[in-house]
């Protein structure tokens, strides 16, 4: 709840990149956490020396199928810097090693800098991509996204010593 006006100011530095495109506020922010109904949304603060570096985790997990989609804001003086590999990392295991999901899939719209990072972070879980047309209109302009996917038995084949 502390760190609610940083997240948001970080949100609405990257307007661009999400969703919702909305500002966002401390009250609002706030609210969000507040609300966040655990059964469908997992969320993690990331932490370097008690200064929060990251906000992500698992957004709309649906049970039955055993799926979620990866959230995940960086601090912008930290992107580029390996946090966000690091915050994937143990978003995946939350995902597949505590949650037991099956599949963890993203969207990246194509006016997000980061798209590279996410286009290589699939490749490394051996993960499934497809370009989506036209999935974010902004600044009078439609962009295309990077839609991944990654299977948890890929992942833990991946990921053991």
């Amino acid at each position: 709840m502390e760190d609610a006006g940083l997240v948001s100011k970080w949100r609405n530095d990257a307007r661009n990149t999400l969703r919702t495109t909305g500002y966002s506020t401390i009250d609002t922010q706030e609210d969000f956490v507040k609300n966040i109904d655990s059964k469908t949304h997992r969320y993690l603060s990331f932490y370097d020396g008690g200064q929060l570096v990251a906000f992500g985790g698992l957004t709309y997990i649906q049970w039955e199928n055993r799926i979620a989609e990866i959230s995940l804001v960086v601090d912008p003086d930290l992107r580029r810097s390996g946090l966000g590999s690091d915050c994937v990392d143990a978003i995946l295991d939350e995902a597949f090693n505590k949650l037991n999901l099956k599949t963890v899939f993203g969207e990246c719209y194509k006016s997000n800098d980061a798209v590279d990072f996410w286009f290589r972070l699939c490749d490394k879980y051996e993960g499934y991509k497809t370009t989506l047309p036209n999935r974010k209109y902004w600044n009078g302009e439609y962009f295309d996204s990077l839609y991944i996917s990654i299977d948890r038995e890929i992942y833990s084949s991946i990921k053991q010593p």
